[in-house]
């Protein structure tokens, strides 16, 4: 397994659990039997802030996932994986672990330069692809 198939599917196992904070804060508003008899939209607002930014961080999560996930995937396919590629893999993946909780814990600063990291390895991933 390529060094960027890894961290791509840390990734996406660490974006899959992002579910879990909002889903219990939704379950502790309507229970575990509304849950499944009567579920809320999707965009039904929380009743606490906190996991309102929880879901947004997870959607978040997933719209990052739409870039990093092709470049990842070019590289391995490619062959062009190196150092570089590596490195800027595994940053992307500890960018999002830091983007998450300071998300939901609403530390914008972190949180703004976390994604920002994140969108940089991205670039870096198509600069090595294209270059």
């Amino acid at each position: 397994m390529s060094n960027e198939i890894y961290w791509l599917t840390l990734t996406v196992v660490l974006t899959a659990l992002l579910v879990l904070p909002y889903a219990v804060a939704r379950i502790l508003e309507i229970g575990l039997g509304g849950l499944f008899t009567n579920p809320p939209p999707g965009d039904a607002p929380f009743e606490a802030k906190w996991a309102h930014r929880a879901h947004r961080a997870h959607m978040n999560g997933f719209e990052n996932l739409i870039i990093f996930a092709p470049l990842a995937l070019a590289v391995h396919v490619t062959g062009t994986g190196n150092e570089v590629t590596a490195a800027a893999a595994a940053t992307y993946f500890w960018a999002r672990v830091v983007h998450a909780p300071s998300y939901i814990f609403k530390i914008p600063f972190v949180r703004t330069l976390a994604y920002f990291v994140g969108l940089g390895a991205c670039f870096v991933l198509a600069w090595q692809l294209i270059a």
